[in-house]
């Protein structure tokens, strides 16, 4: 099962940790918030993305496509949203939803790819 959508960067803010900037998108039935290296930040304010979680590798383009590997570390929910809580060894990327058939796709301590791509 893989999670793949298009999303609106409404923010690219720096993070208390130097060198990482925070992206926060709108990708209609889910909300996206992730940490992300200056260096390998794919998007600005305003750009259009698609984003994939997967439980395998995707096909992507080297040096073009940003792809990390990461895990699933918790599911919670809060008022009516599912959050899914993804590290990307260190990185976090958090996917707000309240659409039960994506919440069901992912478990804690899945491993996962997450690509940004254009």
């Amino acid at each position: 099962m893989s999670l793949e959508i298009k999303c609106s960067v409404l923010e690219v803010e720096d993070s208390y940790i130097p060198g990482v900037k925070i992206l926060t998108m709108h990708c209609g039935r889910v909300s996206l918030k992730l940490d992300i290296s200056k260096d390998l930040n794919p998007a600005e304010k305003g750009d259009i993305v698609n984003v994939g979680v997967y439980k395998s590798l995707p096909p992507y383009n080297k040096g073009v496509d940003f792809v990390a590997q990461g895990y699933v570390v918790a599911k919670r929910k809060q008022d009516d949203l599912i959050k899914i809580y993804i590290s990307l060894w260190g990185y976090l990327v958090i996917v707000s939803t309240a659409d039960i058939e994506i919440e069901s796709m992912f478990d804690p301590m899945d491993k996962v790819y997450v690509k940004i791509w254009k």
